[in-house]
Protein backbone atom coordinates (compact mmCIF):
# COMPACT_ATOMS: atom_id res chain seq x y z
CA UNK A 1 0.00 0.00 0.00
CA UNK A 2 1.51 3.54 -0.93
CA UNK A 3 2.34 6.52 1.61
CA UNK A 4 -0.87 8.06 1.62
CA UNK A 5 -3.60 5.57 0.29
CA UNK A 6 -6.60 5.43 2.22
CA UNK A 7 -8.76 2.67 2.63
CA UNK A 8 -12.54 2.37 2.56
CA UNK A 9 -13.32 0.46 5.56
CA UNK A 10 -17.39 -0.58 5.87
CA UNK A 11 -18.44 -3.11 9.04
CA UNK A 12 -21.50 -4.61 9.13
CA UNK A 13 -23.69 -5.72 12.68
CA UNK A 14 -26.64 -7.57 11.97
CA UNK A 15 -28.49 -5.67 14.74
CA UNK A 16 -27.82 -2.21 13.18
CA UNK A 17 -29.83 -0.31 10.47
CA UNK A 18 -26.81 0.32 8.17
CA UNK A 19 -22.80 -0.49 8.43
CA UNK A 20 -20.62 1.85 9.91
CA UNK A 21 -18.43 3.04 6.72
CA UNK A 22 -14.90 5.37 6.94
CA UNK A 23 -14.10 6.53 3.56
CA UNK A 24 -10.98 7.96 4.52
CA UNK A 25 -9.39 5.20 7.12
CA UNK A 26 -5.81 5.49 7.80
CA UNK A 27 -4.23 2.38 7.11
CA UNK A 28 -1.72 2.72 10.41
CA UNK A 29 -4.20 3.00 12.68
CA UNK A 30 -5.24 -0.16 14.50
CA UNK A 31 -7.91 -2.81 14.69
CA UNK A 32 -8.25 -1.85 18.09
CA UNK A 33 -8.57 2.14 17.78
CA UNK A 34 -11.08 1.42 15.03
CA UNK A 35 -13.46 -1.15 17.40
CA UNK A 36 -13.43 1.49 19.86
CA UNK A 37 -14.62 3.61 16.82
CA UNK A 38 -17.01 1.30 15.31
CA UNK A 39 -18.41 0.54 19.32
CA UNK A 40 -19.01 4.18 19.98
CA UNK A 41 -20.90 4.42 16.48
CA UNK A 42 -23.15 1.93 17.13
CA UNK A 43 -23.63 3.06 20.45
CA UNK A 44 -22.54 -0.73 22.10
CA UNK A 45 -20.13 -0.51 24.69
CA UNK A 46 -18.29 -3.74 26.43
CA UNK A 47 -18.65 -4.86 29.89
CA UNK A 48 -20.55 -6.35 32.81
CA UNK A 49 -24.45 -6.87 32.39
CA UNK A 50 -26.89 -6.34 34.78
CA UNK A 51 -27.30 -9.97 35.54
CA UNK A 52 -23.85 -10.48 36.19
CA UNK A 53 -22.73 -11.74 33.10
CA UNK A 54 -20.54 -9.86 30.25
CA UNK A 55 -21.10 -8.45 26.83
CA UNK A 56 -17.81 -8.85 24.52
CA UNK A 57 -17.73 -7.31 20.59
CA UNK A 58 -15.50 -8.82 17.96
CA UNK A 59 -14.19 -7.63 14.87
CA UNK A 60 -13.89 -10.41 11.89
CA UNK A 61 -12.44 -10.21 8.22
CA UNK A 62 -14.20 -12.70 5.84
CA UNK A 63 -14.31 -15.95 8.95
CA UNK A 64 -10.98 -14.45 11.06
CA UNK A 65 -11.41 -13.22 14.20
CA UNK A 66 -9.00 -9.88 14.28
CA UNK A 67 -7.46 -10.70 18.27
CA UNK A 68 -4.78 -9.12 17.37
CA UNK A 69 -5.88 -5.14 18.58
CA UNK A 70 -2.50 -3.34 17.69
CA UNK A 71 -2.52 -4.83 14.22
CA UNK A 72 -3.48 -2.23 11.55
CA UNK A 73 -5.90 -1.92 8.99
CA UNK A 74 -3.17 -1.69 6.23
CA UNK A 75 -1.75 -5.33 7.36
CA UNK A 76 -5.29 -6.76 7.52
CA UNK A 77 -6.06 -5.07 3.89
CA UNK A 78 -3.08 -6.17 2.37
CA UNK A 79 -3.56 -4.88 -1.27
CA UNK A 80 -7.17 -4.35 -1.24
CA UNK A 81 -8.64 -0.62 -0.97
CA UNK A 82 -12.34 -1.65 0.62
CA UNK A 83 -12.34 -3.55 4.21
CA UNK A 84 -14.85 -5.15 4.56
CA UNK A 85 -15.58 -6.54 8.30
CA UNK A 86 -18.36 -7.87 10.43
CA UNK A 87 -18.61 -6.92 13.95
CA UNK A 88 -19.98 -9.96 16.31
CA UNK A 89 -21.36 -9.88 20.11
CA UNK A 90 -20.61 -12.85 22.56
CA UNK A 91 -23.06 -12.64 25.71
CA UNK A 92 -21.63 -14.89 28.54
CA UNK A 93 -24.49 -15.48 30.96
CA UNK A 94 -23.97 -14.59 35.49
Amino acid sequence: MTVGTRLNVVVHYIAAPGPFTDHEADPAETVGHLKARVLAAFGLQEGSTPDGGSVTYRLYHDKTPLDDLSQTLGQVAGDKKVLQLKLSQTLVQG
